[in-house]
């Protein structure tokens, strides 16, 4: 009996392939004359209340934020907030993005809302909170250590994981057989991608593009396309090329692996071609992204003002 057919799987979890941005993560103590302008940004906010009260107005919204209160704002809505005590206020805020599809998804079904200290959702997310304001404290003091940094990097993940956890809880949303077709058809391209970065070379016609998915889940190639299409907001080939490309740079940025060799993992019959189209992609070549990369990378982001 072969190796491959005495093998039996019994367990399997899903391929990380995320890219995480975390800017203007900030513990800060306010005045009762504070405010800070209307503004807008391109990514999640979490706004948590440690001490005092305020007011945040989002989109004509007014949100009066207690001690302990959680708002969560979605990007691109404009907010503006000031002191609503005597006292002033402390306040803890993260704004991130993620590029996981289904991450994202679960966060776009629900709007901007605060969450009182006595809800579900606050009462598992703030011993994590704390955890990050601790480090955020000490980070202050002095740099983080690289082992301070991955904590803080486990703890954001493990944040955004309960966050998401709880968001599901908090209704009882039933995924469309559209939702889980699309669901599928990214399933299909997640793996294409997975076996050619595990078993090396493919030739580009052995990856699933469209008609390999339709064929796999009896539909038309055009129905595949409506399909994702209709539910992620791009199509299943744009899909694939951002896998590739978030692959591309991690392994230009976090590795010495040659061009060639990357242009090989991810399944390019040259290094030319794996060229050509990340330069489509980025508007550089790939040597320019990792020459480039230490060069404009900030040393201390600045945070955003809320």
């Amino acid at each position: 009996m072969s190796a491959r057919i005495a093998e039996l799987e019994i367990g399997r979890l899903p391929d990380v392939r995320m890219s995480l941005h975390l800017m203007g993560l900030h513990l800060r103590k306010v005045g009762s004359g504070w405010t800070y302008p209307s503004h807008e940004h391109p990514m999640y906010e979490l706004h948590w209340m440690i001490e005092g009260d305020m007011t945040m107005i989002v989109e004509g919204r007014t949100y009066a934020q207690k001690k302990g209160d959680l708002l969560i704002i979605r990007p691109g809505v404009i907010h503006s907030c000031k002191s609503a005590g005597a006292q002033g206020f402390t306040y803890f805020c993260v704004h991130f993005s993620v590029s996981d599809p289904a991450f994202s998804k679960e966060l776009e079904r629900h709007p901007t809302a605060c969450y009182e200290v006595s809800s579900p959702l606050v009462n598992e997310l703030a011993p994590l909170l704390t955890d990050l304001c601790s480090l955020a404290t000490e980070n202050r003091k002095r740099s983080l250590s690289p082992a301070k940094n991955m904590k803080a990097y486990a703890a954001v993940l493990e944040l955004l994981g309960t966050l998401a956890e709880q968001l599901s809880h908090s209704d009882n949303v039933v995924l469309t057989k559209k939702e889980l077709l699309a669901g599928r058809i990214a399933e299909q391209i997640e793996a294409s991608i997975r076996s050619s970065l595990l078993h090396g070379q493919m030739e580009d016609s052995g990856r699933k593009y469209v008609q390999d998915i339709a064929d796999t889940l009896k539909m038309s190639p055009s129905q595949v396309n409506r399909i994702f299409q209709q539910v992620y907001g791009k199509a299943p080939r744009q899909y694939m090329s951002e896998i590739l490309l978030s692959e591309a740079q991690r392994l230009l940025l976090q590795t010495d692996l040659s061009i060639d060799h990357i242009a090989m993992i991810l399944g390019y019959k040259t290094s030319a071609h794996f060229s050509r189209q990340f330069k489509r992609w980025t508007a550089m070549t790939p040597s320019e992204c990792r020459s480039g990369a230490n060069a404009s990378a900030p040393s201390n982001p600045a945070g955003g003002g809320d």
